[in-house]
């Protein structure tokens, strides 16, 4: 039988690199940021556009970049991350956890500021500990559409 999730102190270190990932996104602090993924991580994200990928903390670097924090439209965004769920690894290796969560965030803008629901979607993530760190191995960013909501008859 799989284990029904990470221990307490691993959940709780788990969560804290996701604080640390999304204050580190929203306040422009790159070198934080990226600090939060293993030196062999993946980000695949999908927009409108496409499917965009990065590889390694150099590519995840300039993706972030040219994304976000080089983006003059991007300070005032908050990203929240909830709703959070630990599976076991689909490849079943030790100290990895799938996560996946709803993704949302909200933009602020005027004076004084409102919160305007920016994007919505869900991540679905691997997470692993390595040398007593748990970082992001692999990060899936998407939209609520799609597999996600394959259950659900279309509607006319």
């Amino acid at each position: 039988m799989a284990a029904a999730g990470p221990s307490p102190e691993d959940r709780n270190a788990i969560e804290d690199l996701y604080h640390r990932y999304l204050w580190a996104l929203d306040t422009g602090d790159t070198d934080a940021y990226v600090d939060t993924f293993h030196a062999d991580a993946t980000v695949i994200e999908t927009t409108p556009d496409g499917v965009k990928h990065g590889r390694g903390r150099d590519e995840i670097r300039r993706w972030l970049v040219e994304d976000f924090h080089g983006d003059p439209d991007f300070p005032g965004h908050q990203h929240v991350h909830h709703n959070v769920r630990y599976e076991p690894d689909p490849e079943g290796r030790a100290d990895h956890w799938r996560v996946r969560a709803y993704c949302q965030a909200t933009t602020f803008k005027g004076d004084p500021p409102v919160a305007t629901l920016f994007w919505c979607g869900h991540c679905d993530d691997i997470v692993a500990r390595r040398d007593g760190a748990w970082r992001i191995l692999r990060r899936g960013i998407y939209p609520w559409a799609g597999d996600v909501l394959s259950r659900f008859t279309a509607r006319s």
